[in-house]
């Protein structure tokens, strides 16, 4: 479709030679004489670009710019003037919001004019990918998005979405690999500050030395290598959210400046003394036990209080099996799609496996182990012999050969039953292969003695195979 360009000039002359140019140019061409007659033409839906004449006979172009935004808020004004002024063209623009101001009298003005008109099309069209990109990422982090059929996850998300409206800060809390971060944009996504900037930063990931400029950011020479200002990751969240991931492996010195930024809801940059106020939601996450990390004198009492406002728990997988074939599919479509592969789905012995299997790494292990999966396959569903070998080996899953079977039900059905000696053991030998071979780490996963441990171990040695 041509981009449409509305001429609202009282000279018939000028209008029509300014229209003439533009349609030998590929735009589509409006003209009005008047301010009322531009005003019915922008309320009927206009997007576009207006130029529009200071000087008109029934209204002032000033004040008919400043009603041209509610009409047409998808729209650019460029005014087109033969009596401009440095003070005019900078109220034009600066208060009233303009484009640009074009002076009728300036040299080459048709050409200069086509320049500016193409720019302004320009920014609208960007701003109109940007506002769908937006709704995409809106759209991709609300809760009825995110995979589940768990009870405890959808009990969960129903409270989330009373807190999303609200600026109280969330704590999340859960292992490794629970999907901290995707619950994090979700409440950003789903708030009133969905529009404004989601900013994140891994506190595990970056030096104590460094995480701190890399939060409230640095003036130029605040230190070796800082050659210019650098705006951190406060300013940078400024009217949006900071999400704070790891805010457990924070030191106790940097803890203080946070909670400071919190109370006082401003900070200085790195070798700087100007103040800069912020209005930031903090959104923090972290895989340890805080008010235990509180009771070691390893992290602040009062900083805690003022991160879990609304604290909420994320289970691991392992206690919301009944989610894992229904992940394992969503990320078999993405994967999949990922890797130019059309696979159908899962043989029943691989969906088996996969159950039964406990994910120390919990989702983000399960989308590691399909994707592994879609790689390798080569029929038409992934079977066993697809996943990666520490499930293909059994790593103490259900073994597809000697799990024994009850024979029951009404229906006659065959059912899988496994006896709890086969469980436990299966589960004490997926430990020791996760932790590779160290029996404290496992006890600890376990949540058992190494001392049980060593007794399974050696009782299984000396039983006999079923």
């Amino acid at each position: 479709m041509k981009p449409t360009l509305l001429i609202v000039d009282d000279s018939p002359e000028i209008a029509e030679m300014i229209g003439d140019h533009f349609a030998s140019v590929g735009y589509t061409i409006d003209i009005e004489g008047t301010g009322t007659g531009a005003l019915e033409f922008l309320s009927r839906g206009f997007q576009g670009v207006v130029l529009l004449d200071y000087k008109l006979p029934d209204v002032d172009g000033l004040e008919l710019l400043d009603k041209i935004p509610d009409l047409a808020p998808d729209s650019r004004v460029i005014m087109v003037t033969a009596h401009a002024s440095i003070g005019m063209a900078m109220k034009a623009i600066q208060e009233k919001g303009a484009f640009y101001v074009h002076s009728k009298a300036e040299e080459s003005f048709i050409d200069r004019l086509t320049g500016t008109v193409a720019n302004a099309f320009n920014q609208l069209a960007l701003e109109r990918k940007l506002r769908s990109l937006e709704d995409q990422i809106g759209s991709r982090y609300t809760f009825a998005s995110i995979v589940t059929q768990s009870r405890e996850m959808e009990a969960l998300f129903r409270t989330l979405e009373h807190v999303v409206e609200s600026k109280v800060a969330v704590l999340i809390q859960g292992e490794s690999g629970t999907g901290k971060e995707l619950i994090a944009k979700a409440v950003h996504y789903n708030g009133p500050r969905q529009k404004q900037p989601f900013v994140a930063i891994n506190c595990a990931g970056i030096p104590d030395t460094l995480l701190e400029s890399e939060l409230f950011g640095y003036e130029k020479g605040a230190f070796t290598g800082a050659h210019g200002r650098k705006a951190g990751k406060f300013e940078q969240a400024h009217r949006g959210t900071l999400f704070l991931d790891e805010i457990g492996e924070m030191n106790l010195s940097l803890q203080a400046k946070i909670l400071r930024v919190l109370q006082e809801k401003s900070f200085e940059r790195l070798g700087g003394n100007e103040t800069v106020d912020v209005d930031v939601r903090i959104v923090s996450a972290t895989n340890k036990d805080l008010e235990r990390e509180v009771q070691r004198d390893s992290f602040r009492e009062d900083l805690y209080y003022r991160l879990s406002v609304f604290p909420i728990h994320l289970p691991p997988l392992r206690d919301r099996k009944e989610d894992i074939p229904m992940l394992a599919r969503h990320f078999l479509k993405k994967s999949g799609s990922d890797e130019g592969k059309e696979i159908a789905g899962f043989t029943q012995r691989a969906l088996d496996r996969l159950i039964s299997f406990d994910y120390p790494g919990n989702v983000r292990q399960l989308e590691n182990i399909v994707s592994h999966a879609v790689v390798v396959c080569t029929g038409k569903k992934i079977d066993i012999s697809d996943l990666p070998p520490y499930l293909r080996r059994g790593g103490g899953q259900v073994s597809d050969t000697t799990v024994p079977l009850f024979e029951g039900g009404t229906d006659g059905a065959t059912t899988r039953v496994i006896p709890l000696k086969r469980l436990e053991d299966m589960a004490i030998a997926n430990a020791l292969e996760v932790c590779n071979g160290n029996v404290s780490l496992a006890a600890r996963m376990l949540g058992v003695s190494r001392a049980t441990i060593y007794r399974k171990v050696g009782r299984k040695k000396e039983e006999p195979d079923d």
